[in-house]
């Protein structure tokens, strides 16, 4: 039954390809909530239309669609992905954003051009693409599913809530799943086994009685004797980072990490072994690692916590012309990685301890956001079978124990089931433009989400033991 599936899948390929450009499309950008109720209803019509029973449940940030597909199986996969984007505002596309132009794009070969191509409609229409392959071959899924599409390129904050209401229906999974494809440009393939938390906040400086001007910018001929709050903010961030820029600089940050196991280390000198840094990195536009080892850039993007400045406001920068004057705001835009063992509390504590001591009071902390992620042990039976999937269509993965990426994974994990995540197919680009995904990786994909339903519902251990 598992081949007359995948090949009723490739049959319909080019039906699963429109899909695809239909669902990009169609804009769903959460800062502007720009089309966020045109793509909610989108999807629910078209999972109910393939035998779901989907709800749309309001939250605090965006609406979430659930859709459960109980077709009596023993295991139960829960599917954890996203329907909304970033903004699609620069100016370098080679193709309007929305318009999911299918084109030969450089070395990349045939692909689909457009926002949400990688980050996530790609993975998620393969989702529905591996419901509707069985559906047109009449054959009846192996599992009983559980989807939960959020959107969370804010910070996922509606989940916390709709998981703590729905734990008893979602604790029937066996497993919860996030696809994402992760093939690099070289075709080697990356499974994850874990994933970092997320918190959003700002730094804010304002003028006040510690000095700087408090009302309205000044003229810069004062900055001899009127304080800067862009120069405070700046020195503040300075301060939290350690000056070879490889890690955080504030006591008692970490507090409560575990440190790698055994089986982390191993994975990671396996990575170390066969990880292409020279693709990698041609891949992602930069031209080098801070660490000099690979092992040590490993190791960091893993077990340390990317402590980001995402954007920086202080004044305005006029090219071809100048304004003299001092600011009386300025503002950082920060981002920051959580760690397993790492609580929310203690990192927002240590902070603001950090900037008290330090000659920061006056530097403003505001929170935004906040969730932790989550880790599947590589001897977990989810953790075989993901790796197994892989071997069935002939890769070889890289294993990682953690990914560097953010994904509320601790709410399933917390829950008491395994979390795994990736597929294959070649995509980059997201939050940048030009972002794709190659037309034969997205195959791939399908039939690899299909090949993973099928050995989730035979895995041994999946009713006995998370």
């Amino acid at each position: 039954m598992l081949e007359t599936i995948i090949d009723q899948a490739q049959n319909d390929f080019s039906q699963h390809l429109e899909l695809l450009q239909r669902y990009i499309r169609q804009p769903s950008v959460s800062s502007t909530r720009l089309g966020i109720d045109e793509m909610v209803a989108m999807l629910s019509a078209d999972l109910t239309g393939l035998g779901g029973i989907t709800r749309v449940v309001t939250s605090d940030e965006f609406p979430i669609v659930y859709s459960r597909f109980d077709e009596g199986a023993e295991r139960t996969v829960l599917i954890h992905s996203m329907y909304d984007t970033v903004e699609a505002d620069e100016s370098k596309w080679v193709a309007p954003p929305f318009s999911a132009t299918r084109m030969n794009y450089l070395d990349a070969g045939d692909c689909i051009i457009g926002r949400g191509a990688e980050d996530t409609k790609g993975p998620t229409t393969s989702i529905l693409n591996m419901i509707a392959a069985h559906r047109a071959a009449n054959i009846r899924l192996p599992v009983n599913l559980i989807l939960v599409f959020e959107a969370s390129e804010l910070g996922s904050g509606g989940l916390p809530e709709f998981v703590e209401g729905h734990q008893d229906e979602l604790r029937q999974a066996d497993v919860a799943y996030w696809p994402w494809c992760s093939q690099r440009a070289n075709g080697n393939t990356v499974a994850w086994l874990g994933s970092k938390g997320l918190m959003t906040f700002k730094l804010r400086m304002t003028g006040g009685d510690w000095g700087g001007p408090h009302s309205n910018d000044l003229h810069s001929s004062n900055a001899s004797w009127i304080g800067s709050p862009g120069y405070k903010l700046v020195q503040a961030l300075a301060s939290m980072r350690t000056l070879d820029d490889l890690d955080v600089a504030i006591d008692g940050f970490y507090d409560g990490r575990k440190e790698p196991s055994k089986d982390d280390l191993r994975l990671i000198a396996e990575l170390a072994k066969r990880f292409d840094a020279k693709a990698f990195l041609r891949q992602m536009g930069a031209s080098r690692f801070k660490q000099e080892a690979i092992a040590d850039a490993l190791k960091a993007s893993i077990f340390t916590s990317a402590f980001n400045l995402s954007g920086l406001k202080v004044g305005n920068v006029i090219e071809g012309g100048h304004n003299t004057v001092i600011p009386c705001t300025a503002v950082a835009s920060m981002d920051l990685r959580l760690l397993e063992g790492m609580s929310i509390e203690n990192v927002v504590n240590s902070m603001r301890r950090h900037l008290d001591s330090h000659g920061f009071q006056d530097v403003a902390l505001e929170i935004t956001n906040a969730y932790l992620g989550g880790k599947t042990p590589p001897e977990s039976w989810a953790a075989k079978e993901l790796v197994g999937a892989y071997r069935d269509m002939g890769f070889d993965p890289e294993v990682w124990p953690v990914a560097p990426v953010a994904i509320a994974s601790s709410l399933f994990t917390g829950l008491g089931m395994p979390w795994v995540a990736t597929c294959p197919g070649q995509a980059s680009g997201k939050h940048s433009a030009n972002e794709y995904i190659r037309v034969e990786g997205y195959k791939s994909s399908i039939e690899f989400i299909i090949r993973l339903m099928w050995r989730f519902s035979s895995a041994t251990r999946a009713s006995t033991s998370r």
